[in-house]
């Protein structure tokens, strides 16, 4: 039997264990140290089981964000999920004060592009994924049980969806 391959896309310092934990930056001593617009290169088509994507999008402009999209999709394996978490500038408005609220929104600049629900639904989408579901209990989430170190909710000024490739 093979091991499941699943992947943590630009982990920083967040490591989850039990996955592959993929970024750019060698400082944060990532377990595959990559450029995420070269997965398809580093993973065969059809051979990754999940894809977690937390708080990375956003960090790339718009075109690298769907390129990124889309490599994941070309990665997973059919009828398999990759979840992905934003901060959703609109959720971020009404549920924190100001002060905080631009910290989110703007990450001391190193934010490229803002989300919100219908943009990360439609993003997904026009990747090549079949269907998009919001998700709010992340325990519901296959793979993530393993890593035991979530919250079972998103933060509410975040927004969550699993993109199921068929």
């Amino acid at each position: 039997m093979t091991k499941d391959i699943i992947l943590n896309l630009g982990c920083d310092k967040f490591k989850i264990p039990g996955f592959t934990n993929i970024d750019i930056n060698p400082e944060v001593s990532p377990d595959m140290q990559l450029d995420l617009l070269d997965l398809d290169k580093a993973f065969d088509e059809n051979s990754v089981d999940f894809i977690y994507a937390g708080h990375v999008l956003e960090h790339l402009p718009f075109e690298q964000s769907k390129q990124v999209l889309a490599k994941c999709q070309k990665i997973l394996k059919p009828v398999r999920v990759m979840l992905i978490v934003v901060p959703d500038y609109s959720k971020c408005l009404d549920s924190v004060d100001i002060t905080t609220a631009e910290k989110v929104i703007m990450a001391n600049g190193d934010h490229k592009m803002l989300f919100n629900r219908d943009r990360l639904h439609s993003m997904i989408k026009s990747c090549g994924f079949k269907y998009a579901y919001e998700v709010n209990d992340l325990k519901e989430v296959p793979f993530l049980l393993v890593s035991n170190i979530y919250d079972p909710k998103p933060d509410p000024w975040q927004t969550a969806f699993l993109a199921l490739k068929m």
